[in-house]
């Protein structure tokens, strides 16, 4: 096992910036981590010689590379500006910066405008972090779940959202950007460490059927992480694009992307290195959240970023005893805000114990208990938000012609483009996504069987993207997005047989 003085033997090998002396001696090499044979480490160089020292660091990586029992490398360049100097301007922005984040600078965005700013690392993480977006394999959809400060319940109801998607018919993952504080292996209830994945990746852990990837599945959960700006962003490039999305079931169709709150340069870094598809902003009622969430909101907007919406978390506390509903941080601050800003609406989240303690347990509500209002809720948001994506996209699905046959044993779905699928009142209910969601393997899925003779007793459309079908049966809570409702026509024969496959498997029938 490779030691951390193996590492730092390895870098006396690198010279110095002006070839005097080497990188340890000199005291540039920051303190050197070592988890699963990856090793971690900055050096310090002068602001104005960022771009020029690179091939520094990639010097410093290959002999660290070399030493027996490393497998990955993280190096990455930090530069303290000296006491009273000036953050370097806009006009003098590294050239891999591309113009709507120097535009951003210059405008005093994100950066330099208030909020949670990581504070004298700016020029390194332009150097080393801010590059050109490109394509993240194995991922088709990249969304950011954010807020403009913390403690507004961004990363549950990023998990719920990840499990709302899979819960419409996508296949789903949520990556934990949050470096200093990671909270979702506690809400997935995941634990131990991630597996090498094919060539030097390394395979997201599954939960629910989702897939994740999380800085705390690195180390252990009490363990603080010290780590200066570049080297976060350095980090988060490694956990977006040398992990094997999609691995354990096909390409994702969205990676829900859980920010770390506030607009500093991290912030900004993974709105230019990422290809978002989209943004949603997080907040509570009151004024003082939502002040924050509104610089969250032109921070996507200045890096030309769509923004799907705004979600109202905590909106309201209904009294489990007595029923009564108190408005606990005030009530439609987010709605308002959001039609003052020309952005959706996506939908109040309520305060109540129950998403609460299923997420401090490891089982987020939408996925432990699909049947319940407050996982209905989230659905609903999903298939909004998920709308929004197409639309920002230009990739619009029309709402297709939706025809009960006979008494109700069908459903004839007619899209505009020209396929139309007939799918049995038994098959929509038995494969309802709320039914989906209780688990998502074979031996995990509460599997409905009995069904052969259920009918579809009525349809309520949802806005222009999802239907909520009733059956006779009582079950009225899953929600068909048109994505989903054309995903289960294509695969009508590859599913059917599995579900049949699952019902023999678990000793169940048609009825």
């Amino acid at each position: 096992m490779a030691t951390k003085d193996d590492v730092l033997e390895a870098l006396r090998r690198v010279r110095g910036p002006d070839l005097e002396g080497n990188i340890v001696d000199l005291g540039l090499v920051s303190e050197v981590l070592i988890r699963d044979g990856h090793a971690y480490f900055s050096i310090t160089i002068p602001p104005a010689r960022a771009e020029e020292l690179e091939p520094l660091r990639q010097a410093a990586e290959k002999v660290v590379g070399d030493v027996t029992g490393i497998k990955a490398v993280t190096a990455v360049l930090t530069a303290d500006a000296a006491p009273g100097s000036a953050r370097p301007a806009a006009s003098r922005a590294t050239a891999s910066e591309s113009a709507r984040v120097a535009s951003a600078r210059a405008k005093g965005g994100a950066g330099d405008g208030g909020g949670h700013h990581q504070h004298g690392h700016s020029p390194a993480a332009g150097a080393q972090g801010l590059r050109r977006a490109t394509d993240v394999e194995g991922v088709k959809r990249l969304v950011a779940v954010a807020s403009g400060k913390g403690g507004v319940g961004k990363s549950t109801t990023a998990v719920n959202l990840a499990l709302a998607f899979q819960a419409i018919g996508l296949k789903a993952g949520i990556l934990d950007a949050d470096i200093y504080g990671p909270s979702q292996p506690r809400l997935l209830g995941l634990k131990g460490k991630p597996h090498a994945g094919p060539g030097k990746s390394l395979a997201p852990m599954v939960a629910f059927g989702l897939e994740a990837m999380s800085m705390g599945l690195m180390v252990e959960e009490e363990s603080p992480i010290i780590w200066r700006g570049p080297m976060v962003v350095q980090a988060l490039q490694q956990m977006l694009r040398d992990v094997a999305w999609g691995s354990s079931k096909g390409p994702l169709d969205v990676l829900v992307i859980d920010m770390p709150p506030g607009t500093g340069d991290v912030q900004l870094s993974i709105a230019q290195q990422v290809p978002l598809a989209g943004a949603i902003i997080v907040s509570t009622p009151q004024d003082l959240a939502l002040i924050d969430a509104r610089k969250g909101l032109n921070m996507f907007r200045k890096v030309d970023v769509p923004v799907l919406g705004i979600i109202e978390n905590m909106s309201y506390f209904l009294c489990p005893s007595c029923g009564e509903r108190s408005d606990i941080f005030g009530h439609g601050g987010a709605r308002e805000e959001a039609r003052r800003l020309g952005v959706s609406f996506l939908g109040e989240v309520p305060l109540h114990m129950d998403i609460r303690a299923r997420s401090d347990a490891g089982s987020p509500i939408v996925a432990s208990v699909p049947q319940s209002p407050h996982a209905a809720i989230f659905r609903e948001i999903a298939a909004m938000a998920w709308a929004g994506i197409d639309t920002a996209s230009g990739t619009v699905m029309q709402p297709p012609r939706l025809e009960v046959a006979g008494s109700g044993d069908s459903l004839r779905v007619s899209f505009a483009e020209g396929a139309t699928h007939e799918l049995s009142a038994e098959m929509l209910r038995v494969m309802s996504p709320s039914a989906e969601v209780q688990g998502h393997s074979p031996d995990q899925r509460v599997t409905v069987g009995n069904k052969r003779n259920v009918r579809i007793k009525g349809l309520d459309p949802v806005g222009n993207y999802a239907v909520r079908i009733a059956f006779d049966d009582g079950h009225s809570t899953g929600l068909y997005a048109w994505t989903y409702l054309d995903q289960l026509g294509r695969e009508k024969e590859r599913r059917w047989s599995a579900y049949l496959a699952e019902l023999a498997a678990k000793g169940l029938s048609r009825g």
